[in-house]
């Protein structure tokens, strides 16, 4: 990765399938890639991943996770973004499921390209359990 890096001036992202602070670290320490992109459920959640962006940081590496998520997971990744200062951008894969603006009290979370971060507790969204449940993946059970 290091050599593919220095080799090109088009920029190399990568990290969406490492985990914890350790795997990033090598990747970091030898300034492999010129952006990071962790994929906060699988690298350990909120708070690792604000801590891998704060490593990106040591070296001036910025930082852009990935993000599949749903606007609930989408909306707790913009939290993460909004506490780091090497933030880049916010990857968001639109599924054109219509139930995803009714899905939580907040609509449409990203309006004009960008995500407004509220002074509401929490992630600033609360899930719509009704639409949740009409959409619950068959054959699964609901958590209470």
């Amino acid at each position: 990765m290091a050599e593919i890096t220095r080799s090109t001036s088009t920029p190399i992202c990568a990290g969406e399938n490492l985990y914890l602070r350790h795997g990033f670290r090598k990747l970091l320490e030898q300034q492999a890639v010129d952006i990071i992109m962790p994929d906060i459920p699988k690298c350990g959640g909120l708070s690792e991943c604000r801590k891998i962006a704060e490593m990106a940081d040591l070296y001036s590496i910025p930082f852009a996770p990935h993000n599949v998520s749903s606007p609930i997971g989408t909306m707790a990744s913009a939290q993460v973004c909004a506490t780091v200062p090497n933030f880049l951008v916010l990857e968001f894969h639109w599924f054109n499921r219509d139930y995803w603006k009714t899905i939580t009290d907040g609509g449409e979370i990203i309006q004009n390209g960008h995500i407004k971060i509220t002074d509401r507790p929490g992630i600033g969204l609360e899930l719509n359990y009704d639409v949740a449940k009409q959409h619950q993946y068959p054959g699964t059970t609901w958590f209470e």
